[in-house]
C-alpha cells in the first residue's frame, strides 16, 4: 500500500487561517502582491538577512492607499486608522507562519520560509495554469529519459521525468471534469451572444488541450510514447540500473537501500503509466463531443426561441390576473362543449390485406454440413482478443519478451494470431506509429509489438517476413499450482 505524503507537519499550523476567513480574497492579495515585490522570482535578489519590518509595512500601507476593498468579520467596513490596520494585517501573517521575523541586533528583520515561500509559489502557479501542451510534455519525458539512458543525466532527471508523468495524466483526468462544470456556468448566459462569446472565449482558449488537433494527426505526439516506454524498459534492465539505485539510495534513501529502492520503483512505475494516456484522452473525447451537443442544442434553442419569452409569459400571466371574469370565457360556440355531433367521427382502420406464407423447404443434410463446415472455416481465420492472448500467452509464460522465431504454428488458429501479430508490428513501425483507432490495438492488451528489423527476415514454413519481438507492458504473470 502506498503510504500517503504528509501534509501538516510541513507547513505551520495556522497558515490556512488568512485564506478560510471572510476577507480571504483579500489577504489572497496582499500575498501576492508581497510575493511579486520582495519575495517571488521577478523581485529582485533579498538580502541575505531579510527586509526591514517598515518595508513591509509600508509596502502594505502602500496597497491599502491605492485599492482598500477591506470588510470586517461582521461586514462592516473598518474605521481603524490605517497604521493600526497595516499592523494589524503584518501580525496577522507573522502569527499564521506566512511571514518570519528576527532580531539581528537593534532591527527587525522579516524573511519568508523557504516551505511557505515553495508552497507559495505552487499555490501561485496553480492559479496561472492554462491549457495543456501534451506535445512539449512528452518530448521533454524523452529528452530526459535519454539522458538518462546515455549516462548524461543522474537519478535527478530520472525522478523529474516520473514526476511530469504524473502530472500529464493528473492534468488530462482532470480536464473531463473542467469540460462538464463548465457547462452548467455558460447556460446561465442571458442572450445568445453572451453564451457564444462565452463558450469560444472560456471553453475552446481556457480548457482545451493547448495542441488538443494535433493528437489526431499523423504526426501526434503520443507517438513517441512507445520510444519513452522502451527507454523505460532499457532503464529498469539495463546497465544504468545499478548506478541509478546508488544515487537514490544515496540522494533520496538517505542510504536506506530499501527506501531508495522504493523510489526508483516509483519513478518507473509512474513512467510506465503512460501506457493508460489513451483510456484519459478517450474519456475527454467523449466528454468534448457531449458538451458541444448540449451547446448547439443551447444555441438552437436560443435562436429558434421568440425573444424575450420570458417577459412574454409574465405578461400573460398577469394580464390574466387582472382581465374581468367575461373576458377570461373560453372562445367556444354556444351549445354542448362534449355533445356526441361535435366529436370526430372514429377512424376506420382498414382490414389487412391476407397474405400467403412463401413455402420454404428444409435444407438437406449435405447442405447443413456444408453450412457447418463454412463456419469453421471462417471461425478458424477469426483472431480475437481470446485467440490473442492464449497464443501470447502460451509463448511468453512467465518471460517479458519473445522474438518472432520463438513462436510455433501448429494450427490454422496459429497462422492466423502470427499473422496478426506481423501486421501490428508493420503499423507500429510506420510513421506516427500504431493509431489510437486502429481496431487491431484492442486485440493485445497488456502486450506491446515492434519491429526489429526491417530487412531481417523468418521463415517458419508459412510465412516470410520481418522479425519482430513482443514485449510485456505490465508486471509477469506468475502461474499457480
Amino acid at each position: 500500500m502506498t503510504q500517503v505524503p504528509a501534509l501538516f507537519p510541513l507547513l505551520p499550523s495556522g497558515l490556512f487561517g488568512p485564506l478560510a476567513s471572510p476577507n480571504r480574497e483579500h489577504y489572497w492579495l496582499l500575498l501576492c502582491r508581497l510575493f511579486d515585490e520582495f519575495f517571488g522570482p521577478d523581485a529582485p535578489v533579498p538580502p541575505s538577512m531579510g527586509f526591514q519590518r517598515r518595508e513591509i509595512t509600508a509596502a502594505l500601507e502602500r496597497y491599502l492607499l491605492a485599492d482598500d476593498p477591506w470588510e470586517d468579520e461582521d461586514g462592516e467596513t473598518p474605521d481603524t486608522p490605517l497604521p493600526v490596520r497595516v499592523n494589524t494585517l503584518y501580525e496577522r501573517f507573522r502569527s499564521t507562519g506566512w511571514l518570519r521575523q528576527e532580531r539581528i541586533g537593534a532591527r527587525e528583520m522579516v524573511t519568508m520560509p523557504p516551505v511557505v515561500h515553495q508552497f507559495l509559489s505552487l499555490l501561485v502557479e496553480f492559479a496561472e495554469h492554462g491549457p495543456t501542451f501534451v506535445s512539449a510534455k512528452m518530448r521533454s519525458i524523452e529528452h530526459q529519459l535519454q539522458q538518462v539512458a546515455d549516462g548524461k543525466a543522474s537519478g535527478d532527471a530520472l525522478d523529474e521525468a516520473a514526476d511530469q508523468a504524473r502530472r500529464l495524466l493528473v492534468s488530462l483526468s482532470s480536464m473531463s471534469l473542467q469540460v462538464r462544470d463548465l457547462m452548467p456556468e455558460l447556460s446561465k448566459a442571458e442572450s445568445t451572444a453572451q453564451f457564444a462569446r462565452q463558450w469560444f472565449e472560456r471553453y475552446v482558449s481556457e480548457f482545451f488541450i493547448g495542441d488538443y488537433a494535433e493528437l489526431h494527426t499523423g504526426d501526434h505526439p503520443l507517438a513517441r510514447r512507445s520510444a519513452i516506454l522502451s527507454v523505460a524498459q532499457q532503464i529498469e534492465s539495463g546497465e544504468r540500473r545499478s548506478a541509478l539505485r546508488a544515487w537514490y539510495r544515496e540522494h533520496v534513501g538517505g542510504g536506506d537501500e530499501t527506501r531508495g529502492d522504493q523510489r526508483f520503483a516509483r519513478s518507473l512505475r509512474r513512467l510506465r503509466e503512460l501506457e493508460r494516456i489513451d483510456e484519459y484522452l478517450g474519456r475527454l473525447d467523449d466528454d468534448i463531443r457531449q458538451a458541444n451537443r448540449r451547446a448547439l442544442a443551447f444555441l438552437d434553442y436560443r435562436l429558434r426561441a421568440p425573444d424575450k419569452l420570458d417577459i412574454l409569459l409574465r405578461r400573460a400571466c398577469r394580464g390574466v390576473q387582472h382581465a374581468p371574469e367575461d373576458a377570461l370565457r373560453l372562445p367556444v360556440a354556444p351549445g354542448m362543449l362534449m355533445e356526441a355531433s361535435r366529436l370526430r367521427a372514429p377512424r376506420q382502420k382498414p382490414q389487412p390485406i391476407p397474405r400467403s406464407a412463401n413455402a420454404t423447404q428444409p435444407p438437406t443434410p449435405e447442405q447443413l454440413a456444408r453450412l457447418s463446415l463454412l463456419r469453421r472455416m471462417k471461425r478458424a481465420r477469426l483472431v480475437n482478443a481470446d485467440d490473442m492472448a492464449r497464443y501470447v500467452g502460451t509463448h511468453l509464460d512467465t518471460h517479458d519478451q519473445v522474438a518472432s522465431e520463438a513462436f510455433s504454428i501448429a494450427s490454422i488458429e496459429d497462422l492466423r494470431a502470427y499473422q496478426t501479430l506481423l501486421t501490428l508490428a508493420l503499423r507500429s513501425h510506420r510513421i506516427g506509429g500504431l493509431r489510437r483507432e486502429d481496431p487491431l490495438g484492442r486485440l493485445l492488451r497488456g502486450y506491446r509489438v515492434e519491429l526489429l528489423d526491417a530487412g531481417g527476415r523468418d521463415d517458419n514454413g508459412y510465412l516470410r517476413a520481418p522479425r519482430f519481438v513482443v514485449r510485456r507492458v505490465g508486471p509477469p504473470s506468475r502461474k499457480t499450482a
